[in-house]
């Protein structure tokens, strides 16, 4: 069996965070925390010790990518995804430049998602 990877998905849109759980169901990678928004993402990011992380943009209370950077101040090496509605390129330019390894478009499909994690997964965790 091949190797299961621990994945934290941080989103404020409960209904989000169900559908990219639905939609890693029965693939190599498991939901093993989940935050809704980016003080809890630290948080959870130092309990779960995932191997990815999947971070929206936009949240209340702390945004994504002052999150990501926080995430980054504790590992150097985490692979994070940025998830949002907001493709913007300052804000992807952002969000690459504080250290994120992707970016994912929403609304999210299940094959684009899978696709992107898998590419992610072979580029910086040698799969």
């Amino acid at each position: 069996m091949s190797r299961k990877y621990k994945v934290l998905v941080v989103d404020d849109s409960t209904a989000m965070r169900m559908l990219i759980k639905a939609s890693l169901q029965d693939s190599e990678f498991d939901v093993v925390a989940e935050a809704g928004d980016g003080g809890e993402a630290v948080q959870s990011f130092k309990v779960s010790a995932p191997d990815l992380v999947l971070l929206d943009i936009v949240m209340p209370v702390m945004g994504g990518v002052e999150a990501l950077g926080q995430i980054m101040a504790q590992d150097k090496n985490a692979v994070v995804i940025m998830v949002s509605s907001l493709g913007t390129e300052d804000a992807v330019r952002e969000a690459l430049k504080t250290g994120a390894k992707n970016f994912l478009q929403k609304p999210v499909e299940q094959e684009s998602l899978l696709k992107i994690l898998r590419n992610t997964v072979d580029l910086f965790m040698g799969r």
